[in-house]
């Protein structure tokens, strides 16, 4: 078994190990290191450079899911008294379906939609704007 693929199993077996197999698994993990050969410190760099790749990726999915989630929860109250369609074409220029997809955070053409940053202050503008029309209506009664 080569560097690269002896990293990745011990690594493995550290994270699924709890209580004495996580002392032993760390400690394995330890006698690999300790045991690198100069002329195999470069693979082992490359395999734990790909590893840190990995986990950029996992945090960025986190993101994205947390984003789609949080979106979806704030405006799960909201939607249900606004006409989208309208709301989509008058704040966004854009269709209900645009608007629902990055909601629910649908796939488009293989990616999933969001909002982008500028999107979302767009949408807070748009939000604002419609719960003003609505206090201004409702004190028109009063």
């Amino acid at each position: 078994m080569g560097v690269k693929e002896e990293f990745f199993r011990l690594k493995e077996a550290c994270v699924k190990s709890k209580g004495a197999d996580r002392i032993k698994a760390d400690q394995e993990m330890e006698a690999f290191f300790n045991s690198i050969r100069p002329e195999d410190e470069a693979e082992l760099q490359a395999a734990v450079s790909e590893d840190f790749a990995r986990i950029h990726e996992d945090i960025e999915e986190a993101k994205i899911l947390k984003q789609r989630i949080e979106v979806r929860k704030i405006l799960s109250e909201t939607l249900p008294f606004i006409s989208v369609s309208e709301f989509a074409k008058t704040y966004f220029g854009k269709s209900a379906s645009w608007l629902h997809q990055r909601i629910n955070g649908n796939e488009v053409h293989g990616k999933t939609a969001m909002f982008t940053p500028g999107e979302l202050h767009q949408l807070a503008d748009a939000l604002n704007d419609v719960a003003n029309k609505l206090k201004k209506a409702a004190t028109a009664f009063v």
